[in-house]
């Protein structure tokens, strides 16, 4: 998965590198000396995921140098190989002063006491991390209170990138009259952008198996695979019904209450409107039946709509919109996002923060979106013309169309469960999902299951 994001992601960074020369750090992140305490050259390293974001980060880094004599060296590797590294550092292992890290994994780390608190260096230093996204931030925090996501809590990282869930669909189509007034007969009212999880149905049935200028299309796509895909996707209809997978007053699995059973059972009837192999549906195969003109509908990531919008290598450019997943309850979309992060062993702590504070400034965050880095976690860099006013090179469709149904997103997201646990606790799960999935078992003996197994990891 990895590599596709890299080869998909190198003509955006390629084209936006006029950018990188322009700007100096803004007030809220002063530029650092190019000697630590002793008088030596300092030299950072760091290792974050071969992705756009880590891109855009490295390439940023020798403006970096430019500016203040400080080298840092940033290693793209693949999600397991920074985990592993992280913790070789922490072990005193690794030489290592900053990592880009998936969000499950400070409360993790932090809970060993294993990553560098940044409070005091963000109050030393004046940085205003009111600036982020609240839900931005909070991806960062960690209180030592199991599900305590948004409740604040000691900062270890600075939020690089965010990525929520959105419901993408075909803009052309459900513009189409001809489209209209056949969905109209059917159902007896407007097809419009699904807002409710009935006309989502209707809609994904409607389109499923459609032929549309010559191609078939199926209703709608998302992750599905065993492993993390189901479950990422699963948790976005689990939130929109108001059910939580663990009740944190008594750290017992809740998988089996009414709403996580309604959830559950509406997610996997769904896919029967998806195509052929969903089940083993990575980010990969959902970004690219879209852009081949496959879907009618997707439930996927905010970030990944560049994918749509490359002519290289899509065939639906400009036809995607984008709008907040359809609500059963309430419109809850499932938060997927990076950070930047210490570990406690790193010899100059000072050096990498200003680092930090300076790759996550005001004009930072908005070139790293530039240059297709991933979505801003700043919220006024959501107005900034130099993204709000970028069209798609050919055509008078904004690039950025996204971030107005991102913002409001964002104000309702909800993460992954936030405990030290929560890896091996979606890989728990992801089993009996797929179980679920593959019909080998009934919604509810699969969550009564699961429920038993989490427990029994809980001990």
């Amino acid at each position: 998965m990895q590599s596709k994001w890299i080869k998909s992601s190198a003509a955006l960074l390629l084209t936006s590198s006029m950018l990188l020369g322009a700007c100096s750090s803004d007030n809220d992140a002063s530029a650092s000396g190019d000697s630590g305490e002793s008088g030596q050259q300092v030299t950072l390293n760091g290792v974050f995921l071969g992705a756009t974001w880590g891109q855009a980060a490295q390439e940023l880094a020798k403006e970096y140098e430019k500016e203040t004599g400080v080298k840092v060296n940033i290693e793209l590797v693949g999600r397991d190989v920074i985990y592993q590294k992280l913790a070789l550092s922490i072990a005193g292992q690794a030489n290592y002063d900053l990592f880009n890290v998936d969000y499950n994994w400070v409360p993790e780390f932090a809970s060993t006491d294993s990553l560098y608190p940044l409070d005091d260096l963000i109050k030393q230093n004046n940085i205003d991390t009111s600036k982020y996204l609240p839900r931005a931030l909070a991806l960062t925090q960690w209180n030592g209170k199991n599900g305590s996501f948004g409740e604040g809590g000691t900062i270890y990282g600075l939020p690089q990138t965010i990525h929520p869930h959105l419901l993408w669909y075909r803009s052309d189509l459900f513009n189409d009259a001809k489209i209209k007034q056949e969905f109209q007969a059917e159902y007896g009212y407007d097809l419009v952008p699904p807002k409710t999880m009935q006309q989502f149905r209707d809609a994904a049935k409607f389109f499923n198996g459609k032929e549309v200028n010559g191609q078939k299309m199926y209703g709608w796509a998302a992750q599905a695979s065993k492993g993390f895909g189901n479950v990422h996707t699963w948790l976005t209809f689990m939130y929109s019904n108001g059910a939580d997978v663990i009740d944190w007053s008594s750290m017992t699995s809740s998988l089996s209450t009414p709403e996580a059973i309604e959830a559950t059972k509406t997610w996997a009837d769904l896919l029967s409107y998806s195509p052929p192999g969903i089940n083993d549906y990575t980010f990969a195969e959902v970004a690219s039946d879209a852009a081949q003109g496959k879907l009618a509908m997707a439930l996927h990531w905010s970030w990944s709509a560049f994918e749509v919008d490359d002519p290289t290598t899509s065939k639906t450019v400009g036809k995607w919109d984008f709008v907040q997943v359809p609500a059963m309850k309430q419109s809850v979309p499932h938060l997927a996002g990076w950070s930047v992060v210490m570990p406690k062993t790193t010899k100059h702590p000072e050096e990498a923060f200003k680092f930090m504070t300076w790759l996550e400034s005001k004009q930072n965050d908005v070139k790293q979106a530039a240059m297709g880095g991933g979505d801003p976690v700043r919220e006024e860099s959501y107005s900034d013309p130099t993204l709000t006013d970028q069209v798609i090179e050919g055509t008078d469709v904004k690039k950025f169309r996204r971030y107005e149904a991102l913002q409001e997103a964002m104000k309702t997201t909800k993460a992954r469960p936030f405990f030290p646990q929560e890896e091996k606790w979606e890989s728990t799960v992801s089993e009996y999902l797929s179980a679920a999935q593959l019909k080998q078992i009934t919604v509810e003996d699969a969550l009564k299951k699961a429920d038993e197994a989490v427990n029994a990891m809980l001990k």
